[in-house]
């Protein structure tokens, strides 16, 4: 009984669901942007959304199995770890590929399960072989994360080129700049020690801590947009998403300091993901009260 619970956990933690979850809420909120009623086929394009996310993690894991098993963040994940074996995690990816595919064909349609297979395409093809070369990947890499919200735009009829969309992909793609060079502040020699290019080959800690913020501002700009460009049209709304911001940014100035030590990279990390939920919630409230 032991074992079957352990084998369930490491399951669970193969698809990474704590990142997942919030892909398949972009995905949500992009369908919801364009057809803001609660439906089935709104449910199951967002469960869609969230097994083709689950199929890239899978195989991106299974593709940087090695220098993950050199990592202390990564070594105890299922794979590095022997506790699941490749020829598994591949048939769970392929199970969760064809299924989220097949599901957001039907609820939605042949274009959005297009995107999706152009994301996976990206990511687990272009992004991850480029964090072997480069230790900028993650710039085209934010691509892929920017996709997931068109896919529901797309599958509930929308226009890929129409203004609300591209606005919510900018703001998408520009906030996971910031959360990965938070990665790096913290882990950037472990990626070193992996092989792979890391931005403290390049940067010092200040230089990276600032170039950190440069992005955390942009993306609060990306989000201000919304406002700007009346995507989100409620004045209300539109006020909270500005005092929130600004909030942001006075607790992103603290990451300046000089001293590493004091820097809780985790906290701005957890901070940002707040702040992106909320943006997102803003966008979907607009939506119910228009």
């Amino acid at each position: 009984m032991i074992n079957n619970r352990v084998k369930l956990k490491d399951w669970l933690e193969l698809t990474r669901l704590k990142i997942m979850i919030p892909v398949s809420l972009t995905g949500f909120t992009g369908y919801f942007a364009f057809d803001p009623h609660f439906s089935v086929r709104l449910f199951l394009t967002s469960f869609g959304i969230l097994l083709m996310a689950i199929s890239a993690s899978v195989l991106n894991q299974i593709q940087e199995v090695e220098s993950d098993s050199k990592m202390n963040r990564t070594c105890n994940r299922p794979l590095p770890a022997h506790r699941i074996k490749p020829q598994q995690a591949l048939l769970f990816f392929l199970f969760n590929l064809i299924t989220g595919l097949t599901i957001v064909y039907y609820a939605g349609n042949f274009r959005a399960a297009l995107i999706g297979v152009i994301t996976i395409i990206w990511y687990n093809g272009l992004y991850t072989y480029s964090k072997t070369i480069t230790a900028f990947a993650v710039v085209p890499g934010a691509i892929t994360g920017a996709l997931p919200p068109l896919i529901g735009w797309v599958a509930a009829g929308g226009g890929p080129w129409e203004k609300p969309i591209i606005f919510i992909e900018f703001l998408i793609f520009i906030g996971q700049i910031p959360h990965f060079w938070l990665l790096i502040l913290k882990y950037g020699e472990e990626y070193k020690q992996a092989g792979i290019p890391s931005l403290t080959d390049i940067f010092n800690q200040t230089q990276i801590k600032r170039l950190t913020f440069s992005w955390v501002v942009s993306s609060v700009f990306a989000a201000l947009f919304l406002g700007f460009f009346e995507i989100i049209k409620s004045l209300s709304l539109n006020l909270i998403l500005v005092a929130v911001s600004i909030y942001m940014i006075w607790q992103f100035i603290d990451l300046l300091q000089v001293h590493p030590e004091k820097n809780n990279y985790k906290k701005y990390s957890i901070l940002l993901d707040i702040y992106f939920l909320l943006v997102l919630l803003l966008l979907i409230s607009d939506r119910i009260i228009m």
